[in-house]
């Protein structure tokens, strides 16, 4: 790159009119301040201090003066509009004289500037391959100088984005946790169902309205022998679709449980299962009742009309534990689904048994929602529409607590309903899996609008299986517990199921006592009074520690105190 130096002003006077050129004429050049007249053609001299410029015209290169550069392409100088912008004035350079008017073309000789007297001018070439030279920094104008805010550059239009896509929710590819040819799609207002449907092969199923969700869901069955994820991938581009995913499935990990009669030993990995009926439990007394402290609570309170939702499989109703403590049932299922019966009953059981067990909150109201079922020889599962219909039921019917003992993969409609339920003060108690420690965290128990549940052990040790992760809020008893079970038996169970349903009864009688308790007042409450176990404070493991209902239920009665 070279830089040519002009001591002094250098003078020129091009005119342009209409586009007609006007005849180069003698130029007088300032040599030092003097003027001094010529009729010869001046010279570019590279490495000079003066600046000539040739006949013909100026070839190539860059000619940089304050405020702007001027190309010179093919002998012309370009002047963008017609009008070069340089210090002094528009179409002016510094010192008022050359003055340029007409289109852009200027014959030569050529002079670039006309400059006042002691100041100079840079005139720069540098060729494609050069780095180009950086403008100098403007001077400060005199109101910026006195702190006046500087002039605010003009606003630069952006160029608008193009359609949103629709938040599809494709699974992985070794994702299998939902059923293989159906989606839930939810429609933008005012787009034909039908044309729809006919673009992406579907066959509507069922149309619901979730209240908590807010949102309109189809249930729609996949054609042509294509997979859900297939058809996912093509939704992904259709602006009609607000939202559409995989019609995921959740399982409650039953294994077979252990008699009563057995003596406690390696907890099991299943949270509650079907057992063969014995006789009542007499030679075992409930530990979980000690370690939770729940004979003191129920001083203080034991549920009155506080509604508990049980989103779960069904139930035996005639066992004497739950005589007269259902107050509704609901079935998302239909009569073509198998009756499982043993979970639901185990956890019916433990929130609200008061015959020979004794319930966290046996005063409490069930609502029994049926969402869970099996097939012959198969565990029990749910699916996201069945759930979600539950949780929708259960709002209506005045719930304040939702126990959801069962884990799956994470899903966005559910995580829709249940912060619905949160804004709503409805409380969801959910068991953090019992897929083990360091697995990845299982829905819907990781989700921020639910109370995550881990198990303890009669000497409060954390459950084998259970998942770990900063999900988990806190822990209670949950392995080797007397159970209810069907047919009128009794059967010990082991896992984060039965853990949740103990905290689900014992948010039973904090809302009792504190009506308006939300879901981060109860966080905070539990969390103050729990048992700190492991490291010091709040861990993935333990949580806050293992819950402490006498020291819960009369913190909550304190704070209800206080409100105005």
């Amino acid at each position: 790159m070279a830089s040519k130096r002009l001591s002094g002003s250098l003078a020129m006077l091009a005119l342009v009119f209409g586009g007609m050129a006007v005849p180069a004429i003698a130029m007088p050049v300032a040599i030092d301040g003097m003027m001094q007249p010529t009729a010869e053609p001046a010279q570019f001299v590279r490495g000079q201090g003066s600046v000539q410029m040739p006949r013909g015209n100026f070839t190539g290169g860059n000619v940089r003066v304050p405020g702007g550069t001027a190309r010179v392409p093919g002998g012309d100088i370009g002047l963008p509009g017609g009008r070069p912008r340089v210090p002094g004035g528009r179409g002016r350079f510094p010192g008022g004289a050359g003055v340029i008017i007409g289109t852009g073309v200027l014959l030569p000789p050529l002079i670039d500037a006309l400059q006042p007297r002691g100041r100079r001018v840079i005139v720069e070439e540098y060729d494609d391959d050069d780095e180009p030279v950086r403008p100098r920094a403007r001077p400060r104008r005199k109101q910026e100088a006195r702190g006046a805010p500087p002039r605010q550059p003009p606003r630069q239009q952006t160029q608008s984005a193009g359609p949103r896509l629709p938040p599809v929710s494709i699974p992985r590819p070794n994702e299998r946790r939902y059923v293989a040819e159906e989606v839930l799609l939810e429609l933008r207002p005012g787009s034909d169902s039908a044309a729809v449907m006919r673009r992406h092969r579907l066959t509507p199923l069922a149309t619901t309205r979730f209240v908590l969700a807010n949102a309109t869901i189809t249930r729609a069955r996949v054609d042509g022998g294509r997979s859900a994820r297939q058809v996912l991938q093509q939704m992904a581009g259709d602006a009609r679709i607000a939202s559409a995913q995989p019609n995921y499935l959740y399982a409650l990990q039953q294994e077979p449980q252990k008699s009563e009669t057995a003596a406690p030993a390696e907890p099991q990995k299943a949270s509650i299962a079907p057992a063969a009926a014995e006789p009542a439990p007499v030679a075992k007394p409930q530990y979980v009742l000690d370690r939770m402290a729940v004979a003191d609570a129920h001083r203080l309170a034991q549920g009155a009309k506080v509604k508990v939702a049980l989103v779960d499989t069904g139930l035996d109703d005639a066992h004497p534990e739950l005589q007269g403590v259902i107050a509704g049932r609901f079935d998302a299922l239909g009569t073509d689904a198998t009756g499982t019966l043993g979970h639901g009953t185990a956890l019916a059981g433990a929130i609200v048994a008061k015959s020979t067990l004794r319930g966290i909150s046996p005063s409490a109201e069930l609502l029994a929602a049926r969402a869970f079922g099996s097939a012959a020889g198969t565990a029990a599962q749910g699916t996201s529409f069945q759930i979600l219909q539950a949780l929708d039921w259960a709002a209506e019917q005045g719930a304040r607590v939702l126990n959801l003992s069962f884990a799956g993969p994470q899903d966005r409609l559910m995580g829709r309903s249940l912060e619905g339920a949160r804004t709503r003060k409805i409380i969801a108690v959910a068991a953090v899996g019992n897929a083990g420690p360091g697995t990845p965290p299982l829905y819907p128990a990781a989700e921020p609008s639910v109370l995550a549940v881990t198990a303890t052990d009669a000497s409060d040790a954390v459950f084998n299986r259970a998942n770990t992760g900063r999900q988990i809020a806190i822990a209670a008893p949950g392995v080797d517990v007397i159970a209810a079970a069907p047919e009128k038996g009794y059967t010990f169970s082991s896992g984060t199921s039965m853990a949740a349903a103990h905290v689900s009864g014992l948010v039973a009688l904090m809302l009792e006592r504190n009506p308006e308790l939300d879901l981060a007042g109860v966080r905070r409450v539990l969390a103050a009074t729990a048992q700190d176990l492991g490291p010091k404070g709040p861990d993935t493991i333990f949580g806050a520690g293992r819950v402490n209902a006498a020291a819960a239920v009369a913190r909550a009665a304190e704070e209800a105190a206080k409100r105005p």
